[in-house]
């Protein structure tokens, strides 16, 4: 380390010299002053190790034969608060010197004699700086990492990026230790519809200098921080000059999302690169991951509302298909309604999922839609029907499956609008399906259509007591019904008081 005038350029290191003999300290001082080291001494090692505790000094040389305590003694007591500070230990007999145990227990970094010429212990001293300069190094990438980390967390959360592009800032500030910085986000190099997230196509935000609207920057002085982002943004790569530093936001695809900016006069220093490029990466990934979560929840904000539009739409079509056959028969106003209310309760009483309850309820509303294929005079006649106005009446199961099978979204009810007239005995119509081979929906439709039947006022008999409809379900156990259900069904009916008064309204 070459020599310079006292006072001229300091080196940035401070130095303790502690020696009970004054010449020495007077010369050591002289001496690494000329050096750049900023340097105190002391000659009483009590009052040393006082000043010791309350600055902070890179490296201590002290004598090892003192009073009242030894360099040993002093070394010992201020490991107790001080582990980081270098020693260095001189003497001016060898024969006295510190056992080597000693220095290894006292983490004493150099040992040296006592001489007219400084040559040894300015090597040690520089030695000792490279050190330091290597631990403050690794003290500084260890912390600035941790910063990091502890800055992570809060980027993913499912903040307003402008909330998150705030945050973004303060860290950078914090961990360059620059009043000048900025973070500009390009929404739009990622997702083509920004539109959709309500969000600009640049977010900048600035401290010091860049304290102002990214146009207004574009607008005065800045010529060169505008070539520097755009530069870094076209290479991907880092910018650094003596005046700023640019470090681009990149994912994993090689798309940049923005820069980080910061307004930097003096050298390049590798350990904040190396640092900010860690933070920009970090950052990259959080910013990706929130835009995306954004798009996803967009999307399915819009999926969310399409979907209730075409359930909507689905059950407005149910609705009009209920309407039409009641419509189409007076005397089973209100029918639909109330069976479908049945196939639900009854659906709910098996435990069976929400696709199933909703797919019974829709076809306990459309169930007699293939009415609307028999003659008004048929449906309406108040005498006894021949066999052949019967017949026709049968077809309507057969009729409401084609109806429903020409549109798509009731196709999968074809089949169990069609059995809902089959019996559990094989006896029933249109195609004489017996016991397990009905679809479980339209066996549960065949109790509720029967059940509600058997308790309504026709225009050809008057609805049966309550009773009387208990005790037909039961003898119809394995013959008309699927005895298992109507157990289930009975149990229902333990509720009829409370279900008929909500079903009031269909009676109307």
């Amino acid at each position: 380390m070459r020599k310079n005038k006292t006072g001229e350029k300091k080196n940035g290191y401070t130095l303790m010299i502690l020696d009970d003999d004054q010449n020495i300290l007077d010369a050591l001082r002289a001496n690494f002053r000329s050096m750049g080291y900023e340097v105190e001494t002391q000659s009483n090692p009590l009052r040393a190790l006082e000043q010791l505790k309350i600055r902070h000094y890179d490296i201590l040389l002290l004598d090892f034969i003192m009073s009242p305590i030894c360099g040993d003694e002093v070394v010992a007591r201020l490991r107790e608060f001080d582990r980081k500070i270098f020693v260095i230990m001189l003497t001016g007999h060898k024969e006295l010197a510190p056992p080597l145990n000693t220095i290894r227990e006292l983490d004493i970094q150099g040992y040296c004699e006592k001489s007219d010429r400084y040559d040894q212990l300015e090597l040690l001293v520089e030695s000792c700086v490279k050190s330091i300069q290597h631990m403050n190094t690794i003290y500084r990438y260890k912390e600035g990492l941790s910063q990091i980390l502890s800055s992570i967390p809060p980027m993913h959360k499912m903040l307003p990026i402008e909330e998150i592009a705030q945050g973004i800032l303060e860290e950078l500030a914090e961990l360059s230790g620059c009043k000048d910085v900025f973070v500009w986000i390009k929404p739009d190099n990622v997702l083509t519809d920004i539109e959709l997230l309500d969000l600009p196509e640049n977010i900048f935000q600035g401290k010091g200098c860049y304290d102002k609207d990214f146009e207004e920057i574009a607008k005065e002085k800045y010529e060169g921080d505008i070539a520097a982002i755009y530069e870094s943004i076209d290479r991907g790569q880092i910018i650094a000059d003596d005046r700023r530093l640019m470090i681009p936001l990149s994912d994993r695809k090689e798309v940049v999302l923005g820069i980080l900016g910061i307004s930097k006069p003096g050298e390049k220093d590798p350990t904040l690169m190396e640092l900010l490029s860690v933070y920009a990466e970090q950052v990259s990934a959080a910013l990706h991951n929130n835009l995306l979560r954004l798009l996803i929840n967009a999307n399915n904000k819009c999926l969310s509302e399409a979907n209730t539009k075409i359930q909507n739409s689905y059950m407005q079509t149910v609705e009009a298909l209920r309407l039409l056959v009641d419509a189409k028969d007076l005397y089973t106003r209100g029918h639909s309604d109330r069976v479908s209310r049945y196939c639900v309760e009854l659906a709910k009483e098996l435990g069976r999922n929400q696709e199933f309850i909703n797919q019974v309820r829709v076809a306990g509303l459309l169930h007699d839609i293939g009415k609307i294929g028999v003659s008004d005079a048929i449906l309406c006649k108040p005498d006894k029907l021949t066999e052949e106005e019967y017949a026709s009446i049968k077809k309507h199961p057969g009729v409401g499956e084609e109806i429903l099978s020409c549109m798509t979204m009731f196709d999968n009810l074809g089949a169990i609008v069609c059995a809902h007239h089959e019996r559990y005995d094989g006896a029933g119509y249109p195609k004489g399906l017996k016991g397990k081979d009905i679809p479980e929906e339209a066996r549960i439709l065949c109790i509720a259509d029967a059940f509600d039947a058997m308790m309504s006022d026709r225009h050809y008999r008057k609805r049966l007591p309550f009773e009387d409809c208990i005790r037909q379900l039961k003898e119809g156990r394995g013959t008309q019904f699927d005895g298992e259900l109507v157990e289930e069904f009975l149990k229902v009916l333990e509720r009829y008081d409370a279900i008929s008064e909500e079903l009031q309204w269909t009676y109307v």
